[in-house]
């Protein structure tokens, strides 16, 4: 959770599933709560919360890994191209600087898109490779397969639920 300049706090809720926990179809209000539901602390305000949120954003997290960007004059950039997820970031910089190179790469062979898509696309690929290989190392960090990882990964926000801790987190953070 975070707050954001205008007071209000926005929640960020990930998860890794086979589907058995629902499809995106059903939507965050049904299926956030059958993850989530079981976590103490703030979780069961911020999923009440789902109920009455101006706006919610609930979509899948997926990367793109296409054999070519291009096809005669249709040119993707960016996530439709390339995406490399959240988990690496870069997905801005990749896009920006994918645009850009793509602007000198046509500048550079006027007259012959297809040697100005060919170049762009060698310069750009072996970037975009390496950060979209990122991004499939670092997701396991935030959406762990293994169940133990996964468990270890929640213990702080278990532990901020119990009592005792919850007291102390009050006077340490928010007193003061």
């Amino acid at each position: 959770m975070i707050s954001v300049a205008d007071g209000r706090n926005v929640a960020f809720f990930g998860y890794r599933t086979d589907r058995s926990a629902g499809t995106p179809a059903e939507g965050p209000h049904k299926i956030l709560p059958r993850i989530y539901g079981d976590m103490g602390w703030v979780v069961p305000e911020v999923l009440a919360g789902l109920q009455t949120a101006e706006s919610i954003y609930f979509d899948t997290i997926s990367q793109m890994v296409l054999d070519t960007w291009s096809r005669g004059r249709v040119v993707l950039l960016g996530d439709a191209a390339w995406c490399v997820t959240l988990f690496a970031g870069y997905g801005s910089s990749l896009a920006v600087g994918g645009a850009d190179l793509l602007g000198t790469a046509l500048e550079h062979n006027p007259g012959d898109i297809h040697a100005a898509l060919a170049q762009w696309e060698a310069g750009l690929r072996p970037e975009v490779e390496r950060k979209q290989k990122l991004g499939r190392r670092v997701k396991g960090v935030y959406a762990p397969s293994n169940p133990f990882v996964l468990w270890l990964s929640q213990l702080p926000l278990r532990l901020a639920s119990l009592a005792p801790v919850r007291r102390y987190m009050a006077r340490r953070y928010i007193k003061g």
